[in-house]
């Protein structure tokens, strides 16, 4: 009986310490643009600011200019689809999972120069400032 009780304690830890490490939904922060972006880019990606849009899974909304928005409640076990738009055009998509990453916190944004969309770990973009 004691040992069933053991067995029993390990292996509940084991269950919390899995769920803890393995949370169910994420967030991705997108980092605001700038209002005048720089015209350099790879041809064919630039896009003013006011026009540009991003849709993630079914979900669509206007890049945004003022500050960073946080996109929450994010399944963690499934692909996420990620598109780019200009003047609601597609220009970019990638799809990614969040267990390609060390967190469920990420970050997306576009490279100044380059204007590609890039998406990291939050923790390695100060530029992305959700609250």
């Amino acid at each position: 009986m004691r040992l069933a009780l053991i067995a029993f304690t390990i292996t509940s830890l084991a269950g919390l310490a899995l769920t803890a490490a393995d949370p169910e939904t994420g967030s991705v922060c997108v980092a605001q643009v700038p209002a005048k972006p720089d015209p350099r880019s790879t041809p064919g990606l630039f896009c003013r600011s006011e026009k540009l849009s991003l849709k993630i899974d079914a979900t669509t909304m206007q890049w945004p200019i003022k500050e960073s928005v946080r996109i929450d409640a994010l399944n963690t076990r499934v692909k996420h689809r990620v598109v780019v738009l200009c003047d609601g055009k597609p220009q970019q998509s990638f799809g990614f999972t969040f267990s390609d990453f060390k967190t469920a916190e990420l970050c997306l944004y576009l490279n100044d120069l380059y204007k590609t969309v890039q998406l990291q770990e939050i923790k390695q973009c100060p530029w992305c400032k959700c609250k």
